[in-house]
Order: structure tokens, then C-alpha cells, then sequence
């Protein structure tokens, strides 16, 4: 007898919710009239006056109401009615919940109020109607976001300047720094950050990155013209390369008339030309390429724009690399080998910190007329912080040598061989200027790059020098580049 009363308790309750949310007036009445629970719950945690609300059905609303519905009740994420009708833009069920007696600043489970929501919705006539009931223009949610940074995120320049006009402060920041400001150059609205930057509030490097990021050439150019730096990037995002890999031209372009660094990196040490030439943009490549970009930088990992071209099969893109090199004279390739590495194949344990710990011997060939010393680098993209970690540096090497030879002498006060005499090494990620073979963490393999230069620089580089030193010096005097990648696994 009870499961049978209990069953019918929540068929009549079931029967009530559909009858609000078909808004069946009548049958509403009758379930009403009939005992059914005007407070309970459906299977989502909704009452029949959050239906109502959520539909905009004020006339059960009410009727509701005066049958004792709860106008504070929360559901199981902790909204209320008045979220529920502020998230669709109900005002009249809003007025009526309001006066019926519910918190215009009640939040829910992560501390949103009906204020917050109706701004996100960019529903300027709802948040009037809660700053009427004196709604907190400047409560903040769990992660320190106001109901202004929502209207921003909306774009709806009326519900900001409703927001401000209450008392909202536009120059408050979330949790992680970022301003209303930031959220509207992040979502590229125009208009809303017009009204903001009225009070006074100025744009900053992170804003134009955000706006650059997304394409939103109107944000960025106004943004521009307020004189921000276009290479004071801050954090992780620099605009141009942002934009670059978003192939987003117009706003590269402005960027590059305005003075951006064609060759600037982000993070990764990605440059423009890099993130372009790995997201495959053809044209783009070829915009930045017009304006100087350097093809011959190498990111966190070692890989130049080149190399996603052709890991990547874009022969039309590495076509726009080649004849780059051949209009700019940029370094011709050497081709590096050796009698004991093989491209792509595990390197000897001699040659290893679990061997003897003998430098590799080398041998290149095709070097340019010009050429006044060598040098060779040998680095793991795989390791380092930042990477790539350096096994090994040799420069000042004589322009005649064509190699070097295996187990360049271990003690750096010892003399270098006689084919590569007055040769240097540098200093290595070990902080000591001599060779030191693989040794990387067991259960990953690792790629070493035996990098060789050809260049035109008289061998007097002074001793001592890191891989970071060695590349700042011979940056503009490479006349040719070639390289062998070998790897190594510790089991």
C-alpha cells in the first residue's frame, strides 16, 4: 500500500512538472488543488518554480508562489529560481521572485550570482532589474570573476554600461590577473571594451596578445593606436606568433608595420615563421618571409620552419624556404656523416656515458668558398630546461679540416689533434669544456643533433663559451649548416 501511494505521490509530481513546462495553466491548478508538492524535486534537482522560471511562465510562477512554492530553494548545483530565470532573460518571473522574497545575491555551488548570469547572457534589461534589487556588482564567483568580466565575455556594451553605472569596478582582477578588459580583447568585442576604457582603463601587452591570438583585427587596431608596445608580450602568448599560427594576415601584418619583431619567440622558442610553417599557411610564410624572417632559427626542440614543412609533406612551403636561401644567401647545407653514427640509429655504447665516453669521429663535406673556421655543436632537444642540453661544443676549428677525429683528448688542457689544431671546446651542459656522451633517463629514446657550421669568422672566439654564447656569435656569419641525428635508449 505505501509503494502504491508513494508511486502515485510521484506520478502527480511528474505530472506537475511537465504541466509548468508545457505551461498547461489548468492542469497546473488542478495538481495544485489535488495535494501535489509544490517543493519537490524532479530527478535533476529542479522544482516546479525553476521550471517555471527557466520558461518564463510567470502566470504559474505566481501560482506556484501562492501555494507555497519556495522562491530560495536551491538545486543540486546550487542555483535558484531567479538564476534559473536570469539565465533566460525572464524578467518578469525575476520581478516576481524578487518581490516574493528571493536573494538577489544568493550564489550558487561556484559562487555565481543571478547577476553574473544575466550578464554572461549579455542581457542588459535583466541585470537592470537586479541592480534594482541591489544586487553586488562586484561579488566575486570562486575564481574571483565579477558579474563585469561576464558582461565583457558577452560583448554586450549595455550590460557593462548598466554594470558600471551601479557602481561595477571594471579595474578589478580574477584570480589570475585578468581584468574585464582582458576578457573582452579575448573574445574580440569591440564595443564593450570602448565603454570600459572610457573610465580611464588602459590596455596592456597581455590584452593585445589575447586580441592578436584570436584574430580580432578591430581590437587589436584600437588597441594600437592606444600606443601599446607591440613587443612587450606577457606571459606565454606573443601576439605575432599567435597570429601568425592562426594564419590570421590582416593582424600580422599590423603588427609587423607597428614594429614587431619578425623573428620574436614565444615559449617554445617557436617564431612566427615557425608556428605558420608548422600549421601549414603557405601564404603566411610567405608574408613573413618578405619581412626578413630568420629561416634558419631552431625551436625549444631543435626543428626549424623547414623541418614541419617537410615532416609535414609541404613541398610548396619548403619550395618558399629554398628560394628564400637562395635570395638571401643563407647558409648552403653541408652533409655531415660519420663511420660510426648512422642517421636515426642508436649511437655506439663507446661513444656513450655507459661506454668509454669517446666523442664520436665526423666528417662533412660541401663547404662554401669563404668559409674561415668551423664549428660543431652537438645538443639533445630531448632534455634540457629549457632544451636543447648540450653534449658538446667544438669551434675555431681550421676551414681546410674536413672532419674531426675520433676521442677528442677528455682533459681540456690537453692538446687538440693536429688536423683540427688551435680548435677549442666549449663548455657543455656538464659545465665542463669536454665531450659527454648520452646518458638520458632510462625507457625514452633521445635524439642527438651533430650540428656542423661553416663560417665566415676568423678562429680567434675566445675559450670558455656555452652553446647560447657560441650561437650569439656566429649569428650572421653562418655560410653553411648541415647536420647528423643519431639516437640513444637507456633500457
Amino acid at each position: 500500500m505505501v509503494a502504491l501511494v508513494l508511486a502515485a505521490a510521484m506520478m502527480q509530481q511528474a505530472s506537475l512538472t511537465d504541466a509548468v513546462l508545457y505551461g498547461d495553466t489548468k492542469a497546473v491548478q488542478s495538481l495544485i488543488a489535488g495535494g501535489a508538492d509544490v517543493n519537490a524535486m524532479d530527478e535533476t534537482g529542479m522544482t516546479p518554480l525553476m521550471v517555471a522560471a527557466s520558461e518564463g511562465r510567470t502566470a504559474i510562477a505566481r501560482m506556484l508562489i501562492a501555494a507555497g512554492a519556495s522562491v530560495k530553494a536551491s538545486s543540486k548545483d546550487g542555483s535558484d529560481a531567479l538564476m534559473r530565470a536570469a539565465s533566460a532573460n525572464r524578467v518578469d518571473v525575476m520581478k516576481l521572485l524578487i518581490a516574493g522574497g528571493a536573494d538577489a545575491n544568493a550564489t550558487s555551488g561556484g559562487g555565481m550570482t543571478a547577476l553574473m548570469v544575466a550578464a554572461f547572457g549579455g542581457y542588459a534589461d535583466a541585470v537592470r532589474a537586479l541592480l534594482a534589487s541591489r544586487a553586488n556588482p562586484n561579488a566575486k564567483d570562486s575564481q574571483g570573476r565579477t558579474a563585469m568580466m561576464a558582461a565583457a565575455t558577452s560583448g554586450d556594451a549595455g550590460t557593462v554600461e548598466a554594470l558600471i553605472g551601479a557602481g561595477g569596478d571594471p579595474a578589478i582582477a580574477d584570480a589570475g590577473g585578468s581584468t574585464p578588459l582582458t576578457y573582452a580583447a579575448a573574445e574580440g568585442h569591440a564595443e564593450a571594451m570602448a565603454v570600459l576604457r572610457k573610465g580611464g582603463l588602459k590596455a596592456g601587452p597581455g590584452d593585445l596578445a589575447l586580441a592578436a591570438a584570436g584574430c580580432h583585427s578591430t581590437v587589436v587596431r584600437s588597441i594600437l593606436a592606444d600606443g601599446v608596445n607591440v613587443n612587450g608580450a606577457e606571459g606565454d602568448v606573443v601576439p605575432l606568433v599567435s597570429a601568425a599560427g592562426d594564419n590570421c594576415v590582416e593582424v600580422v601584418q599590423m603588427l609587423l608595420d607597428r614594429g614587431a619583431r619578425v623573428d620574436a619567440k614565444d615559449h617554445d622558442g617557436r617564431t612566427a615563421l615557425i608556428k605558420a610553417s608548422q600549421a601549414g599557411h603557405l601564404e603566411m610564410v610567405r608574408l613573413l618571409l618578405q619581412h626578413g624572417a630568420d629561416i634558419n632559427i631552431r625551436d625549444g626542440n631543435g626543428r626549424t620552419g623547414w623541418t614541419f614543412a617537410a615532416m609535414s609533406g609541404r613541398l610548396d612551403i619548403a619550395e618558399l624556404f629554398k628560394q628564400a636561401r637562395a635570395a638571401h644567401a643563407v647558409p648552403q647545407p653541408l652533409e655531415v656523416t660519420s663511420t660510426a653514427l648512422k642517421v636515426d640509429q642508436p649511437i655506439p655504447k663507446q661513444y656513450t656515458a655507459d661506454g668509454r665516453n669517446d666523442s664520436p669521429p665526423l666528417a662533412w663535406s660541401g663547404v662554401p668558398d669563404g668559409t674561415k673556421s668551423l664549428a660543431v655543436v652537438c645538443e639533445d632537444p630531448d632534455a634540457g630546461n629549457p632544451p636543447p642540453f648540450a653534449h658538446w661544443l667544438v669551434y675555431n676549428i681550421p676551414p681546410d679540416a674536413n672532419g674531426l677525429p675520433e676521442a677528442i683528448p677528455f682533459e681540456p688542457d690537453q692538446p687538440m689533434p693536429k688536423e683540427i689544431a688551435g680548435s677549442t671546446q666549449g663548455v657543455s651542459g656538464f659545465r665542463r669544456p669536454i665531450y659527454r656522451g648520452p646518458a638520458p633517463p632510462p625507457g625514452k629514446v633521445h635524439h642527438y643533433h651533430f650540428v656542423v657550421y661553416a663560417l665566415d669568422m676568423t678562429p680567434d672566439l675566445k675559450p670558455g663559451l656555452t652553446r647560447a654564447d657560441l650561437l650569439e656569435a656566429i649569428n650572421g656569419h653562418i655560410l653553411g649548416q648541415g647536420e647528423l641525428i643519431a639516437t640513444y635508449e637507456r633500457k
